[in-house]
């Protein structure tokens, strides 16, 4: 058994993986936890993780009613079995029989996890994603582990209903309301801790405007748009592109293509066309993303929960662009309804959004006070002390057995030793 006590930390690889780094690197920091963070795509078969990944874009990008589909079937399932019993439940999240749950236990989907657990036999899983959450439950069913806590990261601001399995012994979610969402779906209260969104330290960091501007080459002093597509891409970013290259107000529109090529030429052909050379900054790399944070006066931004969260550390004023499927869609929804951002899904929401913060201060004001209010900004600590606690207990409980077994084996010998004395005496007697 290693001396430090272990946490297992398994992520999507470009999902929720900046969250769960960020609590690695404070538990390390800590200096007396041994931690490994794994990605599903180290642990499920390559071509299992192709297919999956493409999959995931296409449905995510391409056809998200499809994807939106899934997700209500998932939530009402659930929501018809919550009043079933908890072993009636199970069953029905976890394939125990047929073709379905002969794959299961017979294909790689969880067997790298199961033997992970019996490598590291570590006090704590903390899982990101709904799969990995249920693949870590069954692999440790059939370890047969104990001491061992599988907990949910739950880091959307509303609730992605695959997410709920009845055999987790946590769940650390982003806001009350999804802690809510899960109660209501039959997880006990005590399981839960609203935790907020764990930030990395670079993604804190606060850099001056003027320096900032002067890298990104922008002299003037008009007002900075920013857009930021995330995982949704070349079309979103089109969309709001071209919405804001139509307006004739006198800005700065900085774009980060992050090495899209596509995004790239698009936008060079429009700003060309329309000959706004002198407003448009393209920015295809740049090396802390948090310095765009810094001269943004407006930030249009995908409704992902990490670029979001990050976004109002920073006070700024947010704008959605369109959600690539139902839970995205719902994380703007949610963020928009306690006025933490505006929408911009489409070109009369977006130049509607633009105007409301040009020309009303105290709501953008308004704004950054409930952001303020909403935000956690030490939630890698908080995240943090909750798994170190918890490895804590799980690691005494494993050393209390082991002494618990060393004295009944002491024990048994020494019953043993007494039998042999006692054996011996009588055969002494005996030859007398």
């Amino acid at each position: 058994m290693l001396e430090k006590k272990c946490i297992l930390l398994l992520y999507g690889e470009g999902r929720y993986d900046s969250s769960v780094m960020a609590v690695k690197d404070y538990i390390e920091s800590c200096g007396d936890s041994y931690v490994v963070a794994v990605s599903d795509k180290e642990l499920y078969p390559f071509h299992w993780y192709k297919w999956a990944f493409y999959a995931y874009r296409f449905f995510s990008r391409g056809c998200a009613w499809i994807n939106n589909l899934h997700l209500s079937i998932n939530t009402i399932w659930n929501r018809i079995n919550v009043n079933k019993s908890k072993k009636e439940c199970k069953e029905l999240i976890e394939p125990t029989g047929g073709l379905k749950g002969f794959a299961y236990n017979w294909t790689e989907q969880y067997r790298r996890i199961r033997n992970m657990l019996l490598r590291y036999n570590p006090e704590v899983v903390v899982c990101s994603t709904p799969k990995l959450l249920r693949d870590t439950v069954r692999a440790c069913d059939k370890a047969k582990l104990k001491n061992i806590d599988i907990c949910g990261l739950v880091t959307d601001y509303c609730l992605d209903a695959r997410f709920v399995n009845y055999k987790a012994s946590k769940y650390f979610v982003q806001n009350s309301d999804v802690k809510e969402r899960l109660v209501s779906l039959g997880i006990e209260d005590e399981k839960i801790d609203v935790v907020g969104t764990p930030l990395l330290k670079d993604s804190k960091e606060v850099y001056d405007k003027s320096q900032v501007l002067a890298e990104l080459g922008i002299t003037n002093d008009k007002m900075n748009i920013v857009i930021v597509g995330g995982r949704y891409g070349q079309s979103a970013v089109r969309n709001v592109f071209t919405s804001l290259a139509e307006l004739e107000n006198d800005i700065n529109i900085i774009v980060l293509s992050g090495g899209n090529n596509g995004l790239v030429k698009y936008a060079e052909l429009i700003t060309k066309n329309r000959g706004i050379e002198e407003k448009v900054f393209l920015v295809e790399e740049i090396d802390k993303f948090a310095k765009l944070y810094s001269v943004a006066d407006i930030l249009i931004i995908s409704p992902t929960a990490a670029i979001t969260y990050e976004a109002m550390y920073h006070n700024s004023n947010i704008i959605l662009c369109n959600g690539g499927d139902a839970l995205e869609n719902r994380n703007s929804h949610y963020l928009a309804t306690n006025q933490l951002a505006l929408l911009g899904r489409n070109n009369e929401e977006l130049i509607a959004s633009i105007s409301k913060f040009m020309s009303d201060s105290e709501f953008s004001d308004d704004m950054r006070y409930a952001q303020n209010e909403f935000v956690i900004p030490d939630s890698d600590k908080v995240l943090g002390d909750l798994i170190i606690a918890i490895a804590n207990k799980n690691r005494n409980d494993k050393i209390s057995e082991q002494e618990q077994i060393k004295t009944a084996s002491l024990n048994e010998i020494e019953n043993l030793n007494k039998l042999d004395i006692a054996e011996n005496s009588d055969k002494e007697n005996d030859n007398d």
